[in-house]
């Protein structure tokens, strides 16, 4: 793997901040750049003491006092993109599940860099529809982390026809360095989520239809496919009590 010291994450939320801790705990410097000062605050909060933050990491013997000292000592947060892309070897975005948006995001990003790759934390967006957004659409993959982001393991790694293998090798080999199980998958345009959401809403739609045509309660569900399945939460507990799919 190239040389990676320094990473940029661009937006500050629970996505943002999440994969910022990911790197800092591994002994990466992270850049976190919001326009919002609050989120940014709000940022560095969730990293220093959230439910998965490093006071936590301290507390079950995952980190020493020393090393979340250090972590904290190479984490800067900022407003100014100039700033958080300074020295970065690549880019993290990580901004509202919106195309639009991380569109923009993304040409911004492409005036003030030039060869680093840059990876969208998108949850379903194909890397194509991103990648539009740059003069170079071969430095652009996603990598998609799950929530939350210090703790799942799995990272999605999702490759257009335009990617450079080297920017998918640079990914998958980085996400092994930091204790994180990365696949490997192709871009598909045309559809919204990579494998393991659309599996999940396969599930969840079909799960529905069989509470609706009265075959089973929700609670019987979820028992069937924690029990049957071995699942750690059925699809109802984990969509929140069913309500929110109406």
């Amino acid at each position: 793997m190239q040389d990676i010291d320094n990473i940029a994450v661009v937006g500050g939320g629970v996505m943002g901040s999440g994969i910022g801790q990911v790197f800092l705990q591994n002994g990466y410097t992270v850049s976190v750049r919001d326009i919002d000062a609050d989120i940014l605050e709000a940022a560095e909060e969730r990293i220093r003491s959230g439910n998965y933050g490093l006071d936590r990491a301290v507390e079950g013997g995952y980190l020493t006092e020393a090393e979340r000292a250090d972590a904290l000592d190479r984490l800067t947060l900022t407003t100014d993109l100039g700033e958080a892309v300074e020295d970065a070897d690549l880019l993290v975005e990580a901004v509202t599940e919106d195309l639009s948006l991380k569109g923009q995001v993304f040409q911004a990003v492409d005036a003030v860099t030039e060869d680093i790759p840059l990876y969208s934390n998108t949850s379903g967006f194909s890397v194509a529809s991103i990648a539009n957004a740059v003069s170079d659409p071969s430095r652009v993959a996603v990598a998609h982390f799950f929530n939350p982001a210090p703790v799942m393991p799995l990272v999605e790694v999702v490759q257009s026809e335009q990617t450079d293998q080297a920017v998918v090798d640079l990914m998958e080999e980085l996400c092994e360095a930091v204790g994180k199980e990365p696949v490997v998958i192709d871009d598909a345009p045309g559809e919204y989520g990579f494998v393991a959401n659309r599996c999940y809403a396969a599930m969840r739609e079909e799960a529905r239809k069989v509470v609706d045509e009265g075959v089973a309660t929700e609670e019987q569900v979820d028992t069937a496919m924690e029990e049957g399945y071995n699942l750690p939460v059925g699809p109802f507990s984990l969509a929140g009590l069913g309500e929110e799919w109406d």
